[in-house]
């Protein structure tokens, strides 16, 4: 569980310029998080279906801008927000894991 954490962390990481917000996540999660570009779709995918608008945002502007970003990201969500993020990732990445 924790390399799985740790694998969604680098979800978070992205120094690749351009795109939208799913080619921003699947990127940083291709090049850091260590999983295949399929899971990585799925990945994006649920985070657009599962996240408030706000919360994928603010997960997108994080994976373009890399480590220092998704960490001001995490302390500046709410307890709801990060309720939420952390349950996206333990869901999403069990599915698309098990899925590929």
């Amino acid at each position: 569980m924790k390399k799985f954490v740790l694998a969604s962390a680098g979800l978070l990481v992205l120094a690749a310029c351009g795109g939208g917000n799913h080619e921003a996540i699947v990127d940083s999660c291709v090049e850091d998080g260590g999983m295949n570009k399929e899971a990585c779709e799925c990945m994006a995918d649920a985070a657009k279906e599962n996240l408030d608008s706000d919360l994928y945002n603010k997960f997108a502007k994080a994976a373009r801008e890399g480590d220092s970003a998704a960490e001001d990201m995490m302390n500046d969500l709410s307890p709801e927000q990060q309720g939420q993020f952390v349950s996206f990732v333990m869901q999403a990445g069990l599915s698309c894991s098990a899925n590929q």
